[in-house]
């Protein structure tokens, strides 16, 4: 009869370990789902913020490279906003790029190289002074010379600066979109400018 105890003892040890296998195999399978799901939400976010990573380093070499300059760098989610005075870019009545602005594009040229995949949208704005005299036969309206100037913007930067064409869009508002009052020269003045749009460029494509 000595031997009934060990037999026993064996057939109890493998029953307790059969129970306590299934309850932890059970816990695993719970944090195994549990990973899984944050796995999920960790990639999700990764993506986004590689969007928003661009963004931000592209933000912040523009107002490094922009600093002390009459060139406004602003951020709109993942896209970087810079205004450029017109009084800068052009002289008046003119839509042909000073020679004194050319160190502004080409700035904007070598930070735009840095990041290849991005989106370039220029859109030009005038004050809302009709367009007078000669320079009428060449822009009936401020529609016109806001466009022309965009053009004449984005082709310095493409034939003078290597920036890919394939990136750009062309706009001009004319006179719709005031940043200040036209009723004062300043404002006229503040209302003159070129905007640069950089963002994803995915956005753009058809």
């Amino acid at each position: 009869m000595h031997w009934i105890l060990p037999l026993c003892l064996c057939l109890l040890c493998a029953c307790v370990p059969s129970a306590y296998d299934e309850e932890l195999v059970g816990s695993l399978d719970r944090e195994v789902a549990a990973l899984k799901a944050r796995n999920s939400t960790l990639q999700t976010q990764a993506e986004d913020c590689g969007v928003g990573e661009v963004g931000s380093l592209l933000y912040t070499q523009f107002v490094q490279v922009y600093s002390g300059t009459e060139v406004e760098v602003d951020r709109d989610g993942a896209h970087t906003v810079l205004r450029i005075p017109g009084g800068l870019l052009f002289s008046p009545g003119s839509t042909r790029i000073r020679m004194e602005a050319r160190m502004v594009l080409d700035m904007l040229a070598t930070g735009l190289a840095s990041h290849p995949d991005t989106h370039v949208r220029v859109i030009g704005h005038t004050d809302d002074r009709p367009i007078t005299g000669n320079m009428r036969r060449r822009h009936a309206t401020n529609w016109h010379l806001s466009t022309a100037r965009a053009i004449a913007f984005m082709q310095t930067l493409t034939q003078d600066f290597g920036v890919d064409p394939s990136r750009f869009s062309i706009g001009g508002r004319g006179s719709v979109a005031p940043r200040e009052d036209n009723g004062t020269p300043e404002g006229r003045q503040a209302n003159r400018r070129i905007v640069v749009v950089v963002g994803p460029r995915a956005e753009w494509e058809e």
